[in-house]
């Protein structure tokens, strides 16, 4: 029986994917399978990842038929076969006895509720000022990163498929994890290393403009959870997700006013102020590593 499985959504990593790969058929502990998906690569990925599987009956691959990084994991999930489920990307690492250390930490809880696992990921980056952040800093406070969790198959349940409008499965992830009743277990394990650089799909590397029009794509998901979920949350969740739909419309609008006015908790505010125009964003990104991980 497959103890867990690591699900890759993969596009274009020809330059990482090796070392990705071996970084988690190299774990230690329970048994695993890798599941890797490609997002329609136009480099050398699909040879990488074909040759591998052949030679490791753990790694099974597969392609989407239309491009779409959340496609490319919902097809994935519903590949998987292990008890407990995470996810890696493709150009990322995962550290030695991390996967281990952070299936420990949730062997024993019950498999008939929804059960999360979150770890904590250090950054890499050539850009000194983005390398070597710990995400978060203290060990015992939640991330909500989608490398960051270990999900149960309850948990699967109740968070897959994400819907394919979104950009990104991580947001959507962050929603359900906080809304749907999840049982969450926190682990102060160091379970990715995180790379920074142009390629990601998001990152403080990039100009503003084309950052404003990644996150803006991504916000949309709390007004696609609240309408896909509606029925079954509470009035509480109702509240917060109308909230932070509010914040994101005044963020876009470089409107601090509102966004302090939208009802989202003060670290949110902030994060969306940071956020809100050039130059707010530009000293964000060369404070990095004074302001992140809290």
């Amino acid at each position: 029986m497959v103890a867990i499985s690591v699900v890759m959504a993969v596009y274009n990593e020809e330059g990482f994917i090796q070392d990705a790969m071996d970084s988690i058929l190299g774990q230690t502990g329970p048994e695993i399978e890798l599941v890797v998906v490609d997002d329609l690569s136009t480099d050398g990925t699909v040879r990488i990842v074909e040759e591998r599987a052949a030679r490791d009956p753990r790694v099974r691959f597969f392609r989407v038929p239309e491009k779409g990084k959340v496609r490319a994991f919902n097809l994935g999930i519903s590949q998987a076969r292990g008890e407990w489920v995470c996810l890696f990307a493709g150009d990322d690492l995962m550290p030695p006895g991390s996967l281990n250390e952070r299936y420990e930490s949730v062997k024993d809880q019950p498999l008939d509720v929804p059960v999360i696992g979150t770890c904590r990921l250090i950054t890499m980056s050539e850009n000194r000022k983005l390398d070597g952040q710990i995400v978060p800093r203290n060990p015992n406070k939640q991330t909500y990163s989608g490398v960051c969790f270990l999900m149960n198959r309850q948990a699967v349940a109740r968070m897959w498929p994400v819907p394919e409008v979104l950009p990104n499965e991580d947001t959507w992830m962050e929603l359900a994890a906080r809304y749907l009743g999840m049982r969450s277990i926190v682990s102060s394990t160091i379970g990715a290393k995180w790379r920074i650089h142009s390629g990601n799909s998001i990152n403080m590397l990039v100009p503003y403009e084309e950052f404003n029009r990644k996150l803006s794509a991504r916000m949309i998901a709390p007004e696609v959870f609240l309408a896909q979920h509606r029925d079954e949350l509470t009035s509480g969740a109702v509240r917060a997700l109308r909230a932070h739909a509010r914040c994101e419309q005044a963020r876009k609008q470089g409107n601090i006013l509102g966004i302090l006015r939208s009802g989202v908790s003060l670290v949110d505010a902030l994060r969306a102020i940071a956020l809100s125009g050039p130059k707010l964003y530009a000293f964000r990104r060369r404070a990095y590593k004074l302001f992140s991980g809290w």
